[in-house]
């Protein structure tokens, strides 16, 4: 927790709501029910990196300060500051992830 016991603010960059939407389509085609699930299961952990203030695994050979956290067959991409969490990409772990994906 930051100062104060008060959880970081949590941003969704608009890259990681993109790749939210593009997920939840292409879940849908087969199941709208199961995007559906497959979505909230995914923002819960979303929610619950920033709440913890977990830290991730450093990916700073991608970009400096960059962390992941793999979840589900996805990684879950961010930045962590003293006072918020920046989700930048929510991606396929079989995905070449570049720098300029998060640029």
């Amino acid at each position: 927790m930051t100062t104060g016991d008060r959880p970081k603010r949590l941003i969704i960059a608009p890259l990681a709501k993109a790749d939210l939407r593009g997920l939840r389509r292409y879940i849908a085609e087969s199941s709208p029910y199961y995007a559906q699930e497959f979505l909230a299961d995914l923002t819960a952990k979303i929610i619950w990196i920033a709440q913890a203030d977990f830290t991730g695994s450093p990916r700073d050979n991608i970009s400096p300060g960059l962390r992941a956290f793999p979840y589900r067959q996805r990684c879950i991409y961010y930045r962590t500051y003293p006072d918020r969490i920046v989700i930048l990409r929510v991606m396929h772990m079989a995905q070449d992830v570049q720098k300029q994906d998060f640029e």
